[in-house]
């Protein structure tokens, strides 16, 4: 097997309309083949679920590769697109790591306060918490 064929052929896309369809990013690499269509092209989300506006597409051969990488910098819509190679490593951990249900998004500790008072102190917040066993670091901005 050649480096090529272990680390795949696969392209990272960013920049794509929020509300794009696996079948819209087919048109938009319409000249390239995708390895499995629909299917080899995976969309990220943010910690919040949403859409972030990038994909990785795997591709079937090199030349499909290069074919995609020609796209960089087209239009989607009214959004232009940028195309980076990447392969099924950088991927896969990409994949795993983020959207909502993501090791990294789910355990992270943090808890982002909203709404609160114009007024309100470091110390009111830290007597909000009394009584969770944990380390309280706030960062106020």
């Amino acid at each position: 097997m050649t480096t090529g064929e272990s680390d795949g052929y696969v392209i990272r896309v960013r920049g794509l309309p929020w509300s794009s369809a696996a079948e819209e990013v087919l048109r938009f690499f319409s000249d390239c083949t995708i390895l499995s269509g629909v299917s080899g092209v995976h969309f990220t989300y943010t910690r919040e679920g949403r859409p972030s506006g990038e994909a990785f597409v795997q591709l079937e051969t090199e030349d499909d590769l290069k074919i995609a990488m020609k796209k960089d910098k087209e239009s989607m819509g009214h959004r232009y697109v940028e195309v980076f190679k990447s392969n099924n490593i950088e991927m896969d951990w990409v994949l795993k790591h983020t959207g909502p249900n993501s090791p990294d998004s789910s355990n992270d500790g943090c808890v982002r306060l909203r709404g609160l008072p114009f007024g309100c102190s470091k110390e009111e917040i830290v007597q909000f918490f009394t009584g969770i066993k944990t380390r309280l670091f706030l960062a106020i901005s």
